[in-house]
């Protein structure tokens, strides 16, 4: 772990088969992300959830941009998600034509995450409570990958007390699938995700260049996590929550 990091080992532990130890089945839209990368040390990141269950999450240590892309979109077409998301800030963006390609006359909704842009729905309020200051997403977090780091957190949070016995929604839960073959390495990075001091009272992450810096591992699977998050509903349309018993402690 690091100093100021925003996901707890122990919370982390929790959502592992969470959707097992709480009795409810993976269900709803399915996303794979892509945190791309070109030659060097930094490796290229996957994920696949599916509602709220990750049932993969794999990188990629090999091959250039493109190479990487091709090895995402190949493995988002045999799976055949609603969404697929990748990292357009950087180089990322260059890979728009490559992926319209890949993904022709396919019913997948294609999105390009820019973490370094505005936050999503920013006059919605972040958190309901009875404080009366109130604030919204965009007095909040500093920028979007901010935000669906923070949304991680949260989900962290809550399925970490869900598995010590209090009642929450599934829908804002978050499971990790036992069968990850990367489980400890991702263990690794999303434990040590570190909350980076601006002066202006937002919530922001350290880039992965500031990382470096302090001897932090780029987090590439932890962000296609947080990117396969972003702004993408759990439910499909017309579906009935999903629900499981009440958990009562003795």
């Amino acid at each position: 772990t690091v100093e100021n990091a925003i996901i707890l080992p122990e919370w982390f532990d929790a959502c592992v088969d969470a959707h097992i130890k709480l009795g409810f089945e993976p269900r709803g839209v399915e996303v794979v992300s892509h945190d791309p990368s070109d030659l060097g040390n930094d490796s290229k990141g996957l994920a696949y959830r599916h509602g709220v269950v990750f049932k993969d999450i794999l990188e990629k240590q090999t091959g250039d941009i493109n190479a990487g892309g091709d090895w995402a979109s190949d493995y988002a077409l045999g799976i055949k998600p609603d969404v697929f998301i990748w990292d357009g800030d950087g180089m990322g963006v260059g890979l728009r034509r490559q992926f319209n390609q890949a993904f022709e006359n396919k019913k997948v909704d294609l999105q390009m995450f820019r973490g370094s842009g505005e936050v999503d729905n920013p006059d919605r309020i972040y958190e309901d409570g009875e404080d009366k200051n109130k604030k919204t997403n965009k007095q909040t977090f500093r920028n979007k990958r901010a935000q669906y780091y923070w949304d991680l957190r949260d989900r962290c949070y809550k399925t970490y007390q869900a598995v010590n016995g209090r009642y929450i929604d599934p829908d804002e839960l978050l499971s990790f699938s036992s069968k990850i073959s990367a489980l400890d390495l991702l263990r690794s990075e999303l434990c040590r995700i570190p909350l980076k001091q601006n002066g202006q009272g937002l919530i922001q992450i350290m880039s992965k260049d500031e990382m470096r810096k302090i001897g932090v591992e780029s987090p590439n699977m932890a962000d296609a996590a947080m990117m396969a998050m972003a702004n993408t509903p759990i439910r499909k349309r017309g579906w009935d929550k999903i629900e499981y018993p009440k958990r009562v402690v003795v």
